[in-house]
């Protein structure tokens, strides 16, 4: 995703520096897209006022925030923005928010709904969550898609969370269901096109076709969902709600991640489920 919004950003003519941990893959992004490339997020806040962190999820946001090299390491951080799209908990956000007013920078909530392709096509929603809503009309922002402003932190991440986990909730309970069909005979396939396929789940199943089932290849990968609903579920209990789906959508990831499909793409929880209850289906059952 932070490659995608990189190559959106050059084209709509923003000069870029860019930073990554791994620094031989900034550099060959940089390459192609005529970027500079930094040397940390401390150097690159030096350079630019303008700071979008793309990154997994609270510990590593935090590590470009305060880690060594981070952004805070310059001390004071007037005039610069910071444009946060990693889908984090509200605690970090309001944390986040707190440490960047601090030293006089802007820190504004800005995860995305949307997938790399919709990136390069400046298609996100960009969820956005700052003191006040002018940062989010940010030319930035703009050029990447719509921009919905939600209000203070951490009102936008708390939506973020409550989006991921009503998609992952669907796929994860399709998932249970090709597994309650393959554990008892009937075949996940023939479950799809002859029950499903006659009801309005049929759209379901059609909007994800092929990415139902581990191809080896991802756009969020099956960990991430992972983290993200163990996320949701932690953001549910720090308000008193129980979060039981959140927790069952996690436990599903983390069991599909332990079983070494980690790295495919999410909606396949509902295919690997099937072929789960493939391989632990008694013979003769």
């Amino acid at each position: 995703m932070g490659s995608a919004i990189a190559e959106r950003l050059a084209g709509a003519g923003f000069r870029l520096v860019l930073w990554n941990r791994t620094r031989s893959r900034a550099e060959a992004l940089a390459e192609r897209l005529g970027a500079e490339v930094a040397d940390s997020p401390m150097d690159a806040a030096r350079r630019c006022p303008v700071v979008h962190v793309v990154v997994a999820d609270d510990e590593a946001s935090m590590a470009v925030l305060a880690g060594p090299g981070g952004l805070l390491g310059l001390g004071r951080l007037e005039g610069v923005t910071v444009f946060n799209h990693t889908t984090v908990t509200p605690r970090h956000s309001v944390e986040a928010y707190r440490l960047v007013s601090a030293a006089g920078g802007v820190y504004v909530e800005a995860p995305v709904a949307g997938n790399p392709r919709n990136a390069r096509r400046g298609e996100l929603v960009i969820l956005c969550g700052a003191a006040g809503s002018e940062p989010c009309g940010a030319p930035q922002l703009a050029a990447l898609g719509e921009v919905v402003y939600l209000g203070e932190p951490p009102a936008a991440s708390a939506a973020k969370l409550g989006f991921n986990i009503a998609f992952l909730g669907v796929v994860a309970a399709l998932g249970e269901a090709f597994a309650l069909a393959e554990a008892y005979g009937v075949g996940a396939e023939r479950f799809a096109r002859e029950v499903l396929g006659r009801t309005w789940l049929r759209q379901v199943v059609e909007r994800y076709g092929e990415r139902l089932w581990p191809r080896g290849e991802a756009s969020f990968t099956a960990r991430l969902a992972g983290k993200d609903a163990r996320y949701a579920q932690r953001a549910l209990e720090e308000r008193g709600v129980p979060g039981f789906l959140a927790a069952a959508v996690a436990a599903y990831y983390s069991l599909m991640d332990h079983d070494g499909a980690g790295e495919e793409d999410y909606p396949s929880i509902a295919g690997w489920l099937a072929m789960y209850a493939r391989r632990t289906r008694s013979p003769g059952s």
